[in-house]
């Protein structure tokens, strides 16, 4: 790699150029630490972001989510200080690439996510602006080369290094002797050698020090990550979420929703509700509602999301079927035909709110209050989102039925009901008929009808197997 050396000196044109790398690396540096920022609070939400592209195995997934967050703060802080600029800037030219690669596969999977790189996103959505986060990614790019092509900048540590090996210019009346020359150059040929071999050193100090950070970082954040094996409620886990109904039950049906999820709202709405509701009842089918919590930034900041599930959990530890009264309220409206779900980006219901709903599903316990207000169960909450992450879930409604996922993020009631018809038609077709029973009696040989004068006995009417039924 090619130091900037002594011997460049500042043009009218290099001078202009080195104002433009003090701005770039500003610029730079701004991105990257706002890009850190945003995911260092939630290192759990980075890992589950980088599971939404689908590219990389679970172990990467998290060494990526847990450290990248402190890498793009390490290159910020070298970006702004204008330390080993040309190395900072050829790894921040990577990173956007790797960045374009995961945008552009997504893209070309049709998958409809969003981007995810300054913290938020993951998640699905109906309005993706691929086009957008590329021209985004391409332009810090074109900003990343400008600084491998001219790294030296003004205010920088590398022009103060640079400056602190630099030997004074000759005066005219010096220039006229040649042994004053000859001084000169052997001068400058030392200080050129000697800051080689100091920018060699802080380079790989540099680069040992963004390694150990890094991997620092990312054991620190995949500490704060870990969620705690104690969090499962008497009704609910982070595996299962809430079972509801008879447990002997042919056919499950794992629902994942968030209460803040418009989409999920519409399809409850839609008759998802009672449908399920009706088939619990007739035992058809058991149901396990997996309540996440990941579009707390829709709440204006209220985090209506996960004050919600942790509600929804409160109920739960009443009941199963509390917990589905109450998970009905919340998608239901109120009595003047308003959605009781707030609206996306606007302020979410307060707790006490989430009390009312459930004293209207019949919680009288004080503990259910005590329970939403003290947020007790937001680990549990945090579990049931871990747990989705690791099954592919990103986004909210998925339904399996019998584990294979039913349509996508737009699924429909009718789509929900024929899995859950065919589920129940092979549960039938493969559920083992009963025993024949074999007559008693003792080892001498029947006697004929003839010689018997009576007809034979047919035990095979008195016991024959009746037909397999499943309890409807």
């Amino acid at each position: 790699m090619r130091f900037p050396a002594l011997s460049a000196r500042l043009s009218p044109r290099g001078d202009r150029l080195s104002w433009a790398g003090l701005a770039v690396r500003v610029v730079l540096a701004a991105v990257w630490a706002w890009a850190a920022l945003a995911k260092i609070g939630d290192p759990r939400r980075f890992v589950q972001v980088v599971r939404a592209y689908d590219a990389t195995p679970e172990w990467l997934s998290k060494a990526i989510g847990y450290g990248l967050p402190t890498l793009e703060l390490v290159l910020a802080l070298l970006l702004l200080f204008g330390l080993i600029t040309r190395y900072a800037a050829i790894v921040s030219a990577a990173l956007l690439l790797v960045f374009l690669a995961g945008i552009v596969q997504a893209a070309a999977r049709g998958l409809e996510i969003q981007c995810g790189c300054f913290g938020r996103g993951g998640g699905p959505t109906t309005s993706t602006s691929y086009t957008l986060d590329i021209l985004r990614d391409l332009a810090l790019l074109a900003l990343s080369a400008y600084l491998i092509r001219w790294p030296l900048s003004r205010l920088s540590a590398d022009k103060a290094i640079i400056d602190s090996e630099r030997v004074p210019e000759l005066t005219a009346k010096q220039a006229r002797s040649e042994k004053n020359v000859r001084r000169y150059r052997s001068a400058v040929a030392a200080a050129e050698a000697e800051l080689r071999y100091k920018q060699r050193y802080i380079a790989a100090g540099a680069a040992a020090v963004v390694l150990l950070v890094t991997l620092i970082g990312g054991g620190v954040q995949g500490s704060r990550a870990k969620i705690s094996s104690d969090v499962d409620a008497a009704n609910a886990s982070s595996a299962t979420g809430v079972r509801v109904g008879n447990q002997q039950a042919p056919v499950l049906v794992d629902l994942y929703e968030d209460f803040q999820c418009p989409t999920c709202n519409a399809l409850e709405q839609s008759g998802l509700a009672t449908n399920l509701a009706a088939k619990i009842k007739a035992t058809n089918i058991k149901v396990n509602y997996h309540v996440m919590s990941f579009l707390d930034s829709l709440s204006n900041g209220n985090k209506y999301s996960s004050r919600a599930a942790n509600a929804g959990y409160c109920a739960a530890d009443q009941s199963p079927e509390t917990f589905q009264k109450f998970h009905d309220i919340l998608y239901g409206k109120n009595a003047s035909g308003q959605n009781n779900q707030p609206a996306e980006n606007s302020k979410g219901r307060p707790d006490s709110q989430l009390i009312a709903w459930g004293k209207e599903a019949g919680i009288t316990s004080a503990s259910f209050s005590t329970c939403v207000t003290a947020n007790e169960h937001k680990d549990l909450v945090a579990g049931v989102t871990e747990a989705a992450s690791k099954r592919g879930v990103n986004g909210t409604p998925a339904v399996f039925v019998d584990g294979k996922r039913v349509g996508s993020a737009g699924v429909t009631v009718a789509e929900i009901d024929s899995a859950i018809s065919a589920a129940l038609a092979k549960a039938k077709s493969t559920a083992a008929p009963s025993p024949t029973a074999t007559p008693t009696g003792t080892s001498r040989a029947p006697s004929s009808p003839a010689s018997s004068g009576t007809p034979a006995s047919s035990p095979s009417r008195s016991a024959s197997p009746s037909a397999t039924r499943s309890t409807q």
